[in-house]
């Protein structure tokens, strides 16, 4: 019975090699990813994507967005006449500091959604389409990488892998987030084009390759990451003297270092934010958050933890989540030595998706950031697994054991679970949209509350109200006048009136605690005791800050006496926002910790 196991064993890896060298193969898989992800076509539309209708509409409806159809991706652009309308709206809170800036130069992908918005301005679906026809190209594209690399059947493994990956989801769940789709077919296109000026002698790539990363760029900043995979390229495949490879690489280093001159003379760039870090500006910062989120996206692209849920977690599951992360990372590289050790392809898959996460490491995890890390991560696992398939007597029975068993759990996770999970995924934004349907019920849609400022004692952070104002303003639904958001975070609120028009708002962990409260003032832009802020209606003052500079309380002096029904006074309780009285003059009141848990089963 034990000689014919071999055999089989033989028979059986024969068959799956058969079947995943099939010409056809590729093409299938990629109709079997373009089904799997169209949930997403009814997943609607959220957040940035109103914000883009409302930059490609003649009459924007929302003072501080004016129209741009080639710069729908500058949210703030660092001026003060911009930072001061959105905060008299309410979209920016109160704390927003003076000098935030979240202008990201994406005129291609814009273009893309003003080819939307002439065709099908008012069709979600056909949007969602056509960052589904992306997808496919990306695929393709991706079918071209893997095949320069490895033997047929292998490269159609990594396509698999790679295709049915749930990190995918939200990618294209989110229209406005086709950029990163864009960015990835020019900028592996160039990564092809590359690889056959080198190893194939076709000259055209010599020019090709760097323009397709210039036009790469221009469609998003996550263009930058194959520039990690084109050095692992010219240290472990090209050939010559190592001074030699890397010489050749000076058009790439030209194109970005242009690039990026223009990016920040033209004025794009993030600062200020608590969430983006700019690299060139804050070398310090980004080394800690490169520390610290790098972990977190290799786990998750892994199978071993969903990065989106990153900011959500108490502060302490971070420690858990690192370890596990460290734990996995030294699994991995204990599984791959003898590959690495052998293969130059394998070291150069490993550097580049290493060097792929570092620039998306400038804002918080998430599984959408993934797309150039999975490129090389999936080149690895079928490789791995590969390596299982195949017989390998002459690895210690201890490996060989490690490996299989990973094996088997590999296949768990990325052909079997991720594919099962992939198109609920892209469904993200058809269930943030429920939530906040759930959490911003309270707010009335009539004519009348034109002439309403909403006053929000407290949200479980500022977009989880903000973002209202801009979808009703896109869609044409009043609105309120103005939204004054005087505190964020889950943690209780201890409230007091001082007077006919003042509160006394103490939060007992203090304002903007957690870096996901942070979009709008990072810890490098500290408050100082005595501090002011005036809006059109409203008078901040900071009384106490903590050592970090946050703010721990404030006074909120109205021009109207708060019981002015001009004034509509709401705060989150339960699944979302409810009504709320502000106490009698000279009288207290604490709101207790908020639960997201009922507002989550509320979709």
């Amino acid at each position: 019975m034990c000689e014919r196991i071999p055999a089989v064993s033989a028979r059986w890896l024969d068959r799956v090699r058969r079947l995943l060298s099939w010409s056809w193969f590729p093409w299938a898989t990629i109709a079997l990813a373009l089904v799997l992800v169209s949930p997403c076509l009814v997943a609607g539309l959220v957040a940035d994507d109103y914000i883009h209708i409302l930059r490609l509409s003649p009459d924007a409806g929302m003072e501080g967005f004016d129209r741009a159809p080639l710069d729908l991706f500058t949210f703030a652009s660092g001026e003060e006449a911009q930072r001061r309308s959105l905060m008299e709206e309410g979209l920016f809170a109160w704390w927003t500091t003076e000098d935030f800036q979240l202008a990201f130069w994406r005129p291609l992908s814009s273009a893309t959604h003003v080819l939307d918005h002439v065709l099908w301005p008012r069709s979600a679906l056909l949007k969602h389409a056509h960052s589904m026809v992306w997808f496919g190209a990306l695929l393709i594209v991706l079918a071209l990488v893997y095949r320069r690399f490895h033997v047929p059947w292998v490269a159609h493994l990594a396509l698999l892998l790679y295709a049915l990956d749930d990190a995918r989801g939200f990618v294209l769940s989110f229209v406005a987030n086709r950029n990163a789709l864009i960015a990835a077919v020019l900028a592996l296109g160039a990564l092809v084009a590359h690889d056959r000026w080198r190893r194939a002698g076709w000259t055209v790539g010599s020019w090709l390759a760097p323009v397709l990363l210039g036009l790469g760029l221009l469609a998003g900043e996550s263009a930058l990451a194959v520039t990690g995979y084109l050095f692992a390229h010219a240290v472990f495949l090209d050939t010559g003297s190592l001074w030699r490879r890397l010489s050749r690489l000076w058009p790439y280093a030209v194109v970005s270092v242009t690039w990026m001159t223009a990016y920040r003379l033209l004025g794009y760039g993030t600062r200020g934010s608590g969430i983006y870090v700019n690299p060139l500006d804050e070398p310090g910062r980004f080394l800690g958050a490169l520390i610290e989120r790098a972990p977190v996206l290799l786990l998750a692209q892994a199978g071993g933890f969903v990065s989106d849920l990153w900011l959500v977690i108490p502060p302490r599951a971070h420690l858990v989540v690192h370890g596990v992360a460290l734990v996995t990372l030294v699994l991995a590289g204990w599984l791959l030595w003898p590959l690495w050790r052998r293969d130059p392809l394998a070291r150069f898959w490993t550097l580049g998706l290493l060097l792929a996460a570092v620039p998306i490491s400038a804002t918080f995890p998430m599984d959408r950031l993934l797309v150039f890390v999975g490129v090389g991560a999936m080149a690895l696992v079928a490789e791995l697994l590969a390596r299982a398939l195949g017989s390998d007597g002459a690895a210690p029975p201890t490996r060989r054991l490690a490996l299989r068993t990973t094996a088997v759990a590999l296949v768990g996770v990325h052909l079997v679970l991720a594919p099962l999970v992939l198109p609920l995924r892209t469904l993200t934004v058809r269930f943030i949209n429920a939530f906040a349907a759930r959490a911003t019920e309270a707010i009335p849609e009539g004519e009348a509350v034109r002439q309403k400022t909403l006053v929000v004692l407290r949200a479980p952070a500022d977009g989880s109200v903000g973002y209202t104002l801009v979808e009703r303003a896109a869609l044409g639904v009043p609105r309120p006048e103005r939204l004054r958001l005087l505190a964020s975070g889950l943690g209780a609120v201890q409230v007091t009136r001082l007077d006919e028009r003042t509160l006394r708002v103490r939060p007992a962990y203090g304002f903007c605690s957690t870096e996901g409260e942070r979009m709008v003032r990072g810890l490098s832009r500290p408050f100082r005791r005595g501090d002011e802020v005036r809006l059109s209606d409203l008078q901040v003052l900071v009384t106490a800050v903590n050592a970090e500079g946050r703010a721990l309380e404030a006074v909120f002096r109205f021009e109207r006496p708060l019981e002015d029904p001009c004034l509509l006074w709401l705060s989150w309780r339960g699944a979302g926002l409810a009504p709320f009285s502000p106490p009698p003059v000279g009288a207290g009141h604490t709101l207790g910790p908020l639960r997201l848990g009922p507002a989550l089963r509320g979709p």
